[in-house]
């Protein structure tokens, strides 16, 4: 979620700051070479593999000495080839091709959700785990996992987004500025998607400093092949969760199919597996302290720039109120699913996000302010200030920027509060979002293409039909409708009078019980939970909608002029910002530059590469934290009860000794977790962790709970990610669920014992 946004005054970009903007970029990016003065730091960074042959001997040098035997070219071509092309995206996750057959690597938790939607009372994957025995046994993965983009190429296209000459550069004001980006992204996208099974998307790079359209190859048949039981995969949950020491087997193994000719194809029984360009060996050597490793994926965000208001807003209001937010909600899904088992399920997926959330807002709100990043972002402003004092040829916006910035802050704390309910309200799963989004489109639908809103264009559809279909799994429970009220009250509650809409619907004086009693009379009356006519909704017109009888569509038709001045609101002030913050991202870095400190652009989504080494770390003083758990450590911690239960296979397999050649010599037993110093954030989840000979080792979960807070900073000290070991997964594998024909494609050097 955007928090610093921002409303920007003055004029559009003059060729001066333009020049300057483009020096600053490749001063940020490019470290230096080879023996001058200012070196790239070589521990932070997550990297565009194009910038990795920029980096500079120096670079190179350091992590040689360290053990890496890979090079800029061996991780990226430049012609979309290297280890690095290996790495794919999932839906809020990464993964890695491990085989040339399509076979998939990620965390157990980005097929969470897939497990979830295939699972029925009597077949539940999520508590037994999944085995396929064979490619006949996998089965059709939904939700999250359900489709794989393949990286294809990558194209610098910040002339035609915001360079001279461009609707951006003539625009009048903010939200002009944003249509004009959001028209010039979206040209870009149709361009690059009319080649078939394509999806493309064009990025910012250092808050629009600069753009780039990134194609890639969708994969659209995506299967479960293995996944640990719901008692490995989580071992620990919310009580482990950001923590060390580790011991959750965070794993599984999915499939991509394409149709015979190798073109990307929905699920059908005629496909073929994929065979990608690249595959990532799977080593068995496993690793030890201090050995170099690679981090490759797609992370999602971070944010190393920020003015101190901004991390005041972030530490003060936006973390507090979604850790509250959240803990409330996953409370009342806990109250009305309690002793059923079968709505239980249906509510699995988003109370494990929800805790997952909740307890990274509690891990931000204690590291912004252990680590003091507001005050550090306040002295780098001071800092700034004075250096651009003693450059008078510094362009103007360059100096006024951090005030700007404030500005466009200052107008977008307007009434935040209500704005967060709301938004919180239309994600929730229910009725009530299906309709919103039905309503949504057909607003929208009058408009040429191009000038949809973003998520409702052509292209949109099919995606928005799957969400239809996998929200049928989980529909059936009040669950939704009682979580909804929540929102609801608490939206009334953020501004002066309740929200319109929910005045007609609920009645000026309705509280949270009385709204809950209207919504369970809505889930009774409503047509919605037929599949058949929420899919006809997603193409229905705006009229045929405004006179539905359905009570929620009724409401979400209400609800719309709220939402569309949500956007409105999100347009100007997003335009600010496309303005205010690349002026800020230019004299920062290059007062950066001048200093020594090159830093990696943040991190927007896109493939990045990250080195680390294993590595413990002092949490606090008198502790120390060594960088590897083993199987002694899971019993150490099972107590037969949640969430430290070690399912009885896995126990047994443990107390007769069957280990196989899974043993790590050093610990004497079986690995589990390992940690590194690796840069990473959330999408980094399911990231392929490899060796110096660029082996697959381990796949990234989680950070320490000391690093929750790294997105605002890296710290050699404390920022640690967490890995499961290859070798913990191979073990289950083989010795616990003796899918052998699954371990040889992954070893296939040395079939099973």
């Amino acid at each position: 979620m955007n928090l610093h946004r921002a409303r920007p005054s003055g004029l559009p970009l003059a060729p001066a700051f333009a020049r300057a903007a483009r020096a600053s970029i490749a001063a940020l990016l490019v470290a230096a070479a080879a023996g001058g003065p200012n070196p790239a730091r070589a521990d932070e960074g997550e990297w565009p593999p194009d910038r990795l042959a920029t980096l500079g001997n120096s670079f190179w040098t350091t992590w040689h000495q360290r053990g890496l035997a890979l090079g800029a070219t061996d991780l990226w071509d430049g012609r979309g080839g290297g280890l690095a092309a290996a790495a794919v995206a999932l839906r809020g996750c990464s993964a890695a091709f491990v085989s040339p057959d399509g076979l998939l690597m990620t965390n157990h938790h980005c097929a969470f959700d897939a497990l979830a939607l295939a699972s029925t009372p009597g077949r539940d994957y999520l508590k037994d785990g999944f085995v396929s025995h064979g490619r006949a046994g996998e089965v059709e993965a939904r939700g999250g996992a359900s489709r794989v983009w393949v990286l294809a190429r990558t194209e610098d296209v910040t002339g035609r987004v915001r360079g001279p000459g461009s609707a951006f550069a003539r625009a009048g004001d903010d939200r002009a500025r944003f249509r004009a980006v959001e028209r010039a992204r979206k040209e870009l996208v149709a361009e690059c998607e009319a080649r078939p099974d394509r999806r493309c998307l064009v990025v910012p790079f250092l808050d629009g400093l600069s753009w780039v359209r990134e194609e890639q190859v969708e994969l659209k048949d995506v299967r479960l092949v293995y996944a640990p039981p719901r008692d490995v995969g989580d071992f620990g949950g919310e009580v482990d969760n950001f923590r060390w020491p580790r011991h959750a087997g965070d794993f599984a193994v999915l499939r991509a199919y394409v149709a015979p000719d190798g073109s990307p194809a929905p699920f059908s029984p005629a496909n073929v597996p994929y065979r990608p360009k690249a595959w990532l060996p799977v080593s068995t050597s496993g690793v030890k302290e201090g050995d170099a490793l690679a981090i490759l994926g797609y992370p999602g965000k971070t944010q190393r720039f920020l003015t101190a208001a901004a991390v005041d807003g972030l530490e003060g209001w936006f973390y507090p109120l979604r850790a509250r937010t959240l803990g409330d909600l996953i409370g009342i899904l806990d109250r009305e699913t309690e002793g059923d088992p079968a709505t239980s399920l249906k509510v699995a997926s988003a109370v494990k996000g929800f805790n997952n959330s909740r307890t990274n807002a509690l891990g931000q709100i204690e590291g912004l302010k252990r680590n003091g990043v507001a005050a550090r972002a306040r002295r780098e402003e001071e800092r700034l200030s004075a250096w651009l004092a003693s450059r008078p040829g510094a362009p103007a916006a360059w100096k006024s920027a951090a005030r700007d910035v404030e500005e466009v802050l200052a107008r977008d704390r307007r009434g935040r509060d209500r704005r967060f309910f709301l938004e919180e309200l239309a994600r929730l799963p229910g009725p009530l979002r299906s309709a919103l989004a039905a309503v949504r489109r057909a607003e929208e639908r009058g408009k040429p293409d191009l000038e949809r809103d973003a998520g409702t264009q052509d292209r949109d559809l099919p995606a928005a039909r799957q969400r239809e279909m996998d929200l049928t799994r989980v529909l059936g429970t009040r669950a939704w409708s009682r979580a909804a009220a929540y929102l609801i009250a608490r939206a009334n509650a953020a501004g002066a009078t309740p929200v319109p809409a929910f005045v007609r619907a609920f009645g000026a004086a309705a509280d949270e019980a009385a709204i809950a009693r209207r919504l369970a009379a809505m889930d009774q009356e409503t047509g919605l939970g037929d599949e058949g006519r929420r899919l006809a909704n997603l193409t229905a017109d705006l009229a045929s909608l405004a006179s539905s009888k359905d009570p929620y569509v009724a409401l979400a038709v209400a609800l719309a002029p709220e939402y569309r001045a949500l956007r409105e609101q999100a347009e100007e002030t997003g335009g600010g910002l496309l303005r205010t913050r690349p002026a800020y991202l230019a004299a920062l870095s290059e007062l950066r530059a001048s200093e020594g400190r090159l830093v990696a652009p943040d991190a927007n989504g896109t493939l990045r590469v990250s080195f680390a080494r294993v590595k413990g770390y002092v949490p606090r003083e008198a502790l120390t934290a060594s960088p590897q758990t083993s199987l002694a450590g899971l019993l150490q911690k099972e107590r037969g009860a949640e969430p430290f239960v070690v399912p009885p296979r896995v126990l047994e397999a443990i107390r007769r000794g069957d280990l196989g050649r899974w043993v790590d010599p050093a610990l004497g037993t079986v690995p589990v977790d390992f940690l590194a110093d690796g840069d990473t954030t959330g999408g980094n989840s399911g990231s392929p962790v490899v060796n110096g000979r660029g082996e697959l080792v381990g796949l990234n979960f989680d950070r320490v709970w000391e690093n929750v807070a790294g997105d605002f900073g890296w710290s050699p000290e404390l920022s640690r990610n967490v890995c499961v070991d290859v070798r913990y997964a191979l073990w289950l594998i083989d010795r616990v669920d003796g899918d052998r024909a699954l371990v040889d494609e992954l070893v296939p050097s040395r079939a099973s014992p």
